[in-house]
């Protein structure tokens, strides 16, 4: 399998499955694959991989508590339009890719 870095959606593809292996974290109670998930993401943006807005996807919500791996869901003020996660969910997630807040618990 050959795979095209250089593809458009490639870094959308990454984050998608990375969302994918932390669905598998959540659903198992995995922290150490979770926390294994991070690493990667976080050496991926050392090699300029892009972080979209999908990488909210490993995190627990913090406005609908929706789990890693699970969209968000609408609750009263905070709408989510066209979109699949919360703003404040993708600020989160960009900040812990960038160590500059801790990682929240993304298990229950």
């Amino acid at each position: 399998m050959r795979i095209d870095v250089d593809d458009p959606n490639s870094a959308e593809n990454f984050w998608d499955g990375m969302r994918e292996a932390a669905a598998a974290a959540t659903r198992h109670q995995d922290r150490d694959l979770f926390e294994a998930i991070i690493k990667i993401g976080r050496a991926a943006l050392a090699q300029g991989v892009e972080l979209v807005p999908s990488s909210g996807f490993f995190l627990l919500c913090p406005v609908c508590a929706a789990l890693s791996g699970q969209r968000c869901i609408n609750v009263p003020g905070h709408p989510l339009d066209d979109s699949r996660l919360h703003p404040e969910r993708v600020e989160l997630a960009e900040k812990a890719m960038r160590g500059e807040v801790p990682l929240p618990r993304p298990l229950r």
